[in-house]
């Protein structure tokens, strides 16, 4: 089988070790990023490539792309471009991503298909904020489309804290729209389920670096312990990656009064911090999928 991995960069780690998974299991595999990615002039027109290889070489092509805030429209329409090419399956198509990207459409489809979702609403200027303070106490705001906890905030009081009120100040200079969700205490980190398909490949829970710090993600210092997920738990994880089409998901849920609730769904999550061996076991897991589904 002819195989493309649409990498994040060329280094990273799981794209790199689904490289040598599909190599080891016999696989043609090559790895490509955006930035490789080129609408060719040949004898009959035009066809899109990667690296100079015509993208109808490839019988599936698996992608962890990053969509990049200063390359957004180029990015975009790259990845557009590979995924209309006839004859080939792309894991996930640009549209799917795109939606499982956007934080506040991809919640609001959940929650509309009666998910546990966290209460979400869009805060579009310093008023929304108080708004929404008013009805749900301390809040949790960050941008629709961002990864790794970048400028993901809690505010107490912006009518009463100038420090509160210059933190969203400053996030409304850089996004037009946040997402604004109650803040939900979880001094022992946050769940996350990653699926490949409907298999649960890792479910750990990640744990904020330190006393007073509440962001439970890695890239910010959080530390990963496994979590036995019950069955409800792993149900509506796979439900949610279904409906929004994602074939390698991960749901990250935050306990509440009224049980766990879907925080976040991501549809390029990582599995760098876990040991060599079981980065190798969920990157033969994906190609395992990918021979059965192409």
């Amino acid at each position: 089988m002819h195989i493309g991995i649409l990498g994040w960069d060329r280094e990273e780690t799981e794209s790199v070790g689904l490289l040598h998974a599909g190599k080891e299991r016999g696989h043609d595999v090559v790895l490509f990023t955006l930035d490789d990615i080129a609408l060719t002039r040949t004898p009959g027109g035009s066809e899109p490539t990667a690296l100079g290889i015509p993208v109808r070489h490839f019988d599936v092509i698996v992608s962890r792309a990053e969509l990049r805030p200063a390359t957004f429209q180029a990015d975009h329409e790259r990845y557009a471009l590979l995924s209309e090419a006839p004859g080939v399956t792309v894991l996930d198509p640009a549209f799917t991503y795109l939606t499982a990207e956007c934080k506040l459409q991809g919640l609001h489809r959940l929650a509309a298909a009666g998910l546990p979702v966290a209460p979400t609403r869009s805060c579009g200027s310093l008023a929304d904020v108080a708004d929404a303070l008013d009805e749900w106490g301390p809040l949790v705001l960050k941008p629709s489309f961002g990864y790794g906890g970048t400028d993901v905030e809690r505010v107490f009081d912006v009518r009463g804290d100038p420090a509160d009120r210059a933190v969203v100040e400053r996030l409304f200079a850089a996004y037009p729209v946040l997402v604004c969700q109650p803040y939900l205490p979880h001094p022992d980190g946050d769940v996350r389920i990653t699926l490949v398909g409907d298999e649960a490949v890792l479910n750990c829970r990640r744990v904020p670096a330190g006393d007073g710090l509440w962001k439970a993600n890695i890239m910010q210092g959080a530390t990963s312990v496994p979590f036995e997920a019950d069955e409800e738990l792993l149900d509506v994880s796979r439900r949610a990656a279904r409906l929004m089409g994602i074939t390698i998901a991960a749901l990250d849920f935050l306990p509440s009064p009224d049980g766990y609730r879907i925080v976040e769904i991501n549809n390029t999550p990582g599995w760098y911090f876990v040991d060599e061996e079981e980065q190798r076991r969920i990157c033969h897991a994906v190609l395992r999928f990918v021979e059965r589904t192409v």
